[in-house]
């Protein structure tokens, strides 16, 4: 069992009332490997009836938006969102059974290779912490040869294309009780729009295809 470890500002803390902060509202969505955490902290504060779980193992690349979120509200502070310090292979047990959906945005390191090849261990974990019945998977990745060649190389990853995540990733998601069923390519414009800082740079860059995979998770 795996303690529930929370950003409060730069302090990580124990936490252990989770289902209270989170009563009361419409859903929950969980991010996985938040990096800044700004996605969340955004989304958080366009949807004040939804709550946002960031989850990420590096503590420091949440500090700037955990500092901001527990500020006062007249300074941008927020209480629908919470940083969760913890590896995908390592999720923490007081978050299973709680998302309605999760996102896995731009992946990198472990967490990419394990999205891309289907590491058993991430996915089961994406299913522990799914809400029973159906919850919500989207995932966006994207790597080439040109920008990535090193991580490509070093971690034997694919090639990227439809044709793999339909013969390759189809069946090993469906094992684990994730179905797909929607595979998109999309663009630097796409990109643009959803609000990370590391998808506004790739955004802003050269052009390259994005793989999105939205999915089912049934248990």
């Amino acid at each position: 069992m795996f303690t529930l470890k929370v950003l409060k500002g730069k302090t990580t803390v124990d936490f252990f009332d989770f289902d209270k902060i989170t009563e009361g509202y419409n859903s929950i969505i969980v991010d996985i490997g938040t990096g800044n955490g700004r996605f969340v902290y955004k989304n958080a504060k366009k949807n004040p009836d939804i709550f946002y779980v960031g989850i990420d193992p590096v503590s420091e690349n949440m500090a700037e938006y955990a500092s901001k979120s527990i500020k006062k509200p007249s300074k941008g502070g927020i209480s629908n969102a919470l940083y969760v310090v913890a590896a995908a292979e390592e999720m923490p047990r007081e978050l299973y059974n709680k998302a309605d959906k999760i996102y896995v945005n731009l992946p990198w390191g472990s967490l990419l290779e394990g999205v891309v090849k289907g590491n058993p261990v991430i996915l089961n974990n994406i299913v522990n912490i799914s809400k029973p019945s159906k919850a919500h998977l989207e995932i966006w990745f994207t790597y080439n040869d040109l920008h990535e060649a090193g991580e490509i190389s070093r971690r034997n990853l694919p090639s990227l294309s439809v044709e793999y995540i339909e013969k390759t990733l189809f069946p090993i998601y469906q094992s684990c009780g994730i179905d797909i069923f929607q595979i998109d390519i999309v663009d630097n414009e796409d990109l643009k729009e959803f609000d990370t800082q590391w998808s506004k740079r790739l955004g802003f860059g050269r052009a390259r295809d994005v793989f999105r995979i939205k999915a089912v998770i049934k248990k």
